[in-house]
């Protein structure tokens, strides 16, 4: 969980037609969490809660009978809505170039993080701000992972049961600290099978609350307005745009399939149309070997 390098590029893979909108319109869709392409993505952090909860048992700092309401609140009620969108840190994986490229036939998008006013730097995610995004390096869940998240767990399950009434000054604090850490961390881990994907992820909290009845509230209003909709087969999908400047984007790889690295110039005159200066653009042909 350390700060994203200053200089670095990291790189969005997409079809041509999403290079296309991506480029012209500057922005990027993140997507609503639920909507991810891995069903299991979100509950990378279940084992965890599973595992902190029965220690805590075990230990009678939790009754048995107050089991069922720390699973209700972990469950059912601690998700908020999270928006994300996805980059690696390497502009020529054949993986990425399978997976979210078009089989290669699309591009991959070199950005600058430095540039695009991410917060690189909070150990935990909040919505405080509405326009606020973070980037956060994916975790890639093992065993020591585990280990080193279970403190948190374990006071975000002491929070969540007993507000931190029988905490001094300096461990309230620190379970404060923990419970929003462990809160956010489940929307940046995945299994670690996925670490060829090297990601990154860019995520925006939307202000978005309910009733008592689980309905939304009147006072999502200025959420809504940052958010978009499109129909999917037997999907509706919401997502939102984050805005981009020209100068963010630093390098653009062909993908191996991409029949572009042909006609460079004509991705050039692209470009300038489209408002970019392409002499401080590097475009780069991938040398996979995928045909």
């Amino acid at each position: 969980m350390s700060p994203i390098a200053e200089d670095r590029i990291i790189y969005h893979y997409c079809s041509v037609d999403g290079f296309m909108n991506i480029m012209k319109n500057r922005n990027l869709w993140l997507t609503e969490a639920s909507f991810t392409n891995d069903a299991w993505e979100n509950q990378m952090l279940d084992p965890v809660f599973e595992r902190a909860l029965a220690e805590l048992v075990w230990d009678g700092e939790v009754a048995q009978d107050q089991m069922a309401q720390a699973r209700d609140l972990y469950y059912h009620h601690s998700a908020c809505f999270i928006f994300l969108g996805c980059f690696s840190s390497e502009g020529d994986l054949l993986p990425q170039w399978r997976s979210y490229a078009d089989d290669g036939r699309g591009f991959a998008i070199g950005f600058a993080p430095s540039k695009m006013n991410f917060d690189t730097h909070s150990v935990h995610l909040n919505a405080d701000f509405p326009n606020k995004y973070f980037l956060k390096e994916v975790i890639y869940m093992n065993e020591a992972h585990t280990e080193r998240f279970m403190p948190l767990a374990k006071n975000w399950i002491r929070m969540r049961l007993t507000r931190g009434r029988h905490f001094t000054g300096p461990e309230i604090r620190r379970a404060i600290a923990d419970d929003a850490a462990f809160s956010s961390l489940r929307y940046y881990c995945k299994n670690d099978s996925f670490q060829f994907e090297r990601e990154l992820r860019a995520l925006w909290l939307p202000i978005l609350l309910k009733d008592e009845n689980g309905n939304m509230v009147k006072q999502n209003e200025k959420a809504y307005q940052q958010i978009r909709f499109r129909g999917e087969r037997d999907q509706i999908i919401s997502y939102t745009e984050m805005p981009f400047a020209a100068d963010c984007i630093k390098r653009i790889v062909i993908g191996p399939k991409n029949e572009m690295k042909n006609h460079q110039d004509v991705l050039k005159i692209f470009l300038g149309a489209s408002g970019y200066d392409d002499k401080n653009i590097e475009i780069g042909v991938s040398m996979s070997s995928y045909r």
